[in-house]
């Protein structure tokens, strides 16, 4: 029933990438998955919520505030907005594919797989791209390209993937889905950091690129 419904997008997926989508479902199903590591990996996903992402916006704005740390909030802020407007507002409701959950349900080893994952429960029919990894990669881009710190930047494109993972062993989204999130995440950081790049050419030697919430705040109370 749900194959008639499919869009032409989500049909394409389902039928070309079958093979391999299932391929990894059973990699993730019968030898990653231990009853041990399921809570952890279902307390793990969460860092690619919305309840995550959004704050991490804000907190770009917050960095915008300050000299030294401008340029990463602003991508980060940016990141995160043209973030979604690529996957919740243009790409997930357009596709409109099914969760594996609904798809294979008539799949006695996929449920098998996805019961024993936590038979975690999503909004359904918005799997591609995985919102959940568009948001790790759109911050994990943003953070790479410009925080300058060489060893603690490396973390970001870790946790980015572990989010994309994540997905992927609680059974809730195609591996394509997952692909599909990083891209969008990766394009999405790096428009974010072009255009702010842009917008420090743009507006070098004004009072916006001298402006420093901790010098004003230190020169009033000096005053």
């Amino acid at each position: 029933m749900v194959e008639t419904t499919l869009s032409a997008v989500a049909q394409w997926l389902n039928t070309t990438f079958a093979s391999f989508d299932y391929s990894i479902f059973e990699f993730f199903g019968n030898v990653l998955h231990a009853d041990w590591l399921t809570p952890i990996v279902s307390a793990y996903t969460h860092l690619g919520d919305s309840e995550f992402i959004i704050p991490m916006a804000v907190l770009g704005v917050v960095l915008c505030c300050f000299k030294k740390t401008r340029k990463v909030g602003m991508t980060l802020f940016l990141a995160v907005i043209v973030g979604t407007l690529i996957t919740n507002v243009c790409i997930k409701p357009m596709v409109m594919r099914p969760r594996p959950f609904q798809s294979l349900a008539e799949d006695a080893q996929y449920m098998l797989w996805y019961t024993e994952a936590g038979s975690h429960l999503e909004s359904l029919n918005r799997s591609f791209p995985s919102g959940h990894t568009t948001g790790a990669f759109e911050i994990a881009t943003a953070l790479f390209l410009t925080v300058k710190n060489k060893k603690i930047k490396w973390i970001f494109p870790v946790y980015a993937v572990l989010i994309g993972c994540s997905r992927i062993y609680l059974m809730v989204h195609y591996p394509t889905d997952v692909i599909g999130g990083m891209i969008c995440g990766i394009v999405a950081g790096v428009i974010a950091f072009f255009i702010v790049k842009g917008i420090y050419k743009l507006l070098e030697k004004t009072k916006f690129s001298e402006f420093d919430l901790a010098e004003t705040i230190k020169n009033k109370k000096a005053a």
